[in-house]
C-alpha cells in the first residue's frame, strides 16, 4: 500500500511540475482569480467549515470564524489589493566603459509547493501559506493534520470542487503520508508544527535540496512591569492565553510580573477568568477543549508542577482542562523549559529585568515576546534583548492577524516569514534579466594581462566592472 500511495503522490507532483514547466509564471490577474475563487469557496461553505472546526476541537463558533475564516478572507483581500504593486519589476540601467547594461529584477515562483499544516488552527494554517504561494505564482499540495479529520476532509472536498489538481490540491492521511510527501522532490516546502517534527522534515528536505520555511513554537514570554499593570492589561493577557484553550503558537506562555504588582495581578486574573468563563468553565460555551489525548496527557503532567491558584480541574472524558494559573513552581521544573501550548499559565514574580535575562528565564528566540509597560527605557531594553521576530508592546495576539506584519520565527522558533508581502517573498526568488549593449570592444580585459592593465582597473574600476 505504501508503494501505491507513493506512486500516486509522485504522479500528483509530476502533474503540478509539468504544469509549472508549461506555464512557469501565471499572470497577476490569473493569480488574483485563483485567490478570489478561494475566497468564494470559504464564503460559500462557511457554515460547513465552522461545523467541521468545532467538531475537530470543540470551541466557540466565534473563535472558529474569527481566527480561521475571517483571517483568511482579510489576507486574500489585502494580497489581491496589493499584488500589482508587489510584483512590479525593478528596472535600472548604467553606462560602463564600452557598454550599457540594463537590469530587470522580478520575483519568480518556485513551482510546486508542499504545505504541511497543524491541528490547532487546521483551516487557517493550511490556507494562509497557500495564499502567499498562489500570490507568488506557485502550485500547491496541502497536507492537513490527521488530528483535525473533519476539517481536512471538508477542505479536500471543497478544494477538489473548486480547483484542478495541478493548481491546488489537498492530500489527507496520517504521519506516514506526510513522510512520503516530504521524501518527494517538491520545489519548496512549508511546515508548521512542533520542533521535533520540524527537525525530521528539515532532514528530508535537505536530502532533496528543497528550500524550507519552518514555523515552529516557543515559550513566548509575557512581561508586565510595574508601569504596565492595569485591569485592562490583565484581561488582554488572560484572553490571549486562554483563547482556543491556550493552543495558539503565539499565546503568552509564561507571565513574568514585577513583584510590586504581583498579588494585584493574580487577583485580577481571577476576576477576568470569572468574567470570561464564569465560576464553572466546564459549562461555558465559550471555552474550548484540548485537541487530542496525547496532548491532554502532556498537559496533565505539566499542571502538577506548581500550585494551582486558579483552575487545575481536568476531565479526561471530554479532554477538558480548566483555565489554570500556577504559582510557586520549583526551579528546574520542565514547565519552565517546555512550550506549554495549553490553558496553563505560570505566573512568576521578578525584581529586575536584568535578573530574568541573566538567569536565562526568557527564551530569546521565541516566536514572539510580549511586554506590558509604559516605561520607554524598559521597552527598549526588552526590544534589544529579544531575538524574536516580533516584540509586541501592550497587546497580545493581534499582530498575528495583521497582513501587514511578517509572521515567522528565528532559531528554535523556526525560520522564514509569511503573511502579506512577506508571503509573496517567501514563496518566490529574485530573478534578474541582465542585458549588455556594447558600443566598444575592450580587448584589454582578456589575458594576457599587463601591469598597465592592472593599474587601469585600479583607477577606473567603477566604470570598468
Amino acid at each position: 500500500m505504501d508503494s501505491q500511495e507513493r506512486d500516486a503522490l509522485q504522479a500528483l507532483l509530476e502533474k503540478q511540475q509539468e504544469a509549472a514547466r508549461m506555464r512557469p509564471v501565471p499572470t497577476v490577474e490569473e493569480r488574483k482569480d485563483t485567490l478570489l475563487r478561494l475566497k468564494r469557496m470559504l464564503m460559500d461553505h462557511e457554515a460547513a467549515f465552522i461545523a467541521a472546526l468545532v467538531s475537530d476541537m470543540p470551541r466557540p463558533a466565534f473563535e472558529a470564524y474569527s481566527f480561521e475564516i475571517a483571517l483568511l478572507l482579510n489576507e486574500i483581500e489585502h494580497v489581491c489589493g496589493s499584488l500589482n504593486k508587489w510584483t512590479k519589476p525593478a528596472r535600472s540601467r548604467a553606462f560602463k566603459f564600452g557598454y550599457m547594461e540594463t537590469i530587470r529584477t522580478h520575483r519568480s515562483p518556485y513551482g510546486s509547493v508542499l504545505i504541511i499544516s497543524p491541528w490547532n488552527y487546521p483551516l487557517q494554517l493550511a490556507l494562509m501559506p497557500a495564499i502567499g504561494a498562489i500570490a507568488a505564482g506557485n502550485r500547491c499540495v496541502i497536507k492537513p493534520s490527521e488530528y483535525a479529520p473533519a476539517t481536512g476532509e471538508l477542505l479536500q472536498k471543497t478544494v477538489a470542487q473548486t480547483f484542478p489538481p495541478e493548481v491546488l490540491t489537498v492530500v489527507t492521511g496520517d504521519a506516514q503520508t506526510s513522510r512520503l510527501l516530504t521524501s518527494l522532490p517538491f520545489d519548496f516546502l512549508f511546515f508548521t508544527g512542533s520542533r521535533e517534527t520540524g527537525k525530521a522534515v528539515s532532514q528530508q528536505a535537505a536530502a532533496q535540496l528543497t528550500p524550507v520555511v519552518m514555523e515552529l513554537g516557543g515559550k513566548n514570554a509575557c512581561i508586565m512591569d510595574a508601569s504596565g499593570y492595569s485591569p485592562k492589561a490583565v484581561r488582554e493577557i488572560v484572553w490571549g492565553k486562554f483563547l482556543n484553550a491556550g493552543q495558539t503558537c503565539i499565546a503568552p506562555d509564561t507571565l513574568f510580573v514585577h513583584e510590586s504588582v504581583y498579588e494585584r495581578t493574580l487577583a485580577e486574573i481571577g476576576s477576568a477568568l470569572i468574567e470570561f468563563y464564569g465560576d464553572k468553565p466546564h459549562a461555558s460555551k465559550d471555552y474550548a477543549r484540548i485537541c487530542h489525548a496525547g496532548h491532554f496527557q502532556k498537559l496533565q503532567r505539566l499542571i502538577k508542577q506548581g500550585s494551582s491558584r486558579y483552575g487545575g480541574a481536568v476531565h479526561a472524558e471530554d479532554l477538558y482542562i480548566a483555565p489554570t494559573v500556577l504559582t510557586d513552581i520549583p526551579p528546574g521544573s520542565s514547565i519552565l523549559q517546555e512550550e506549554i501550548f495549553g490553558p496553563v499559565l505560570p505566573v512568576i514574580p521578578y525584581r529586575d529585568l536584568g535578573d530574568l535575562f541573566e538567569q536565562g528565564a526568557i527564551q530569546r528566540d521565541a516566536l514572539v515576546a510580549y511586554l506590558f509597560s509604559r516605561n520607554k527605557q524598559q521597552i527598549k531594553r526588552v526590544q534589544a534583548y529579544m531575538r524574536s521576530t516580533t516584540v509586541s508592546v501592550n497587546q497580545v495576539i493581534h499582530h498575528g492577524a495583521n497582513p501587514r506584519v511578517a509572521f515567522g520565527g528565528i532559531g528554535r522558533s523556526g525560520h522564514g516569514s509569511y503573511h502579506g508581502k512577506a508571503g509573496l517573498l517567501a514563496f518566490s526568488y529574485a530573478k534578474t534579466d541582465y542585458q549588455a549593449h556594447r558600443y566598444l570592444h575592450v580587448s584589454d580585459k582578456f589575458p594576457p594581462y599587463s601591469e598597465q592593465d592592472l593599474s587601469i582597473v585600479r583607477r577606473f574600476r567603477k566604470w570598468l566592472l
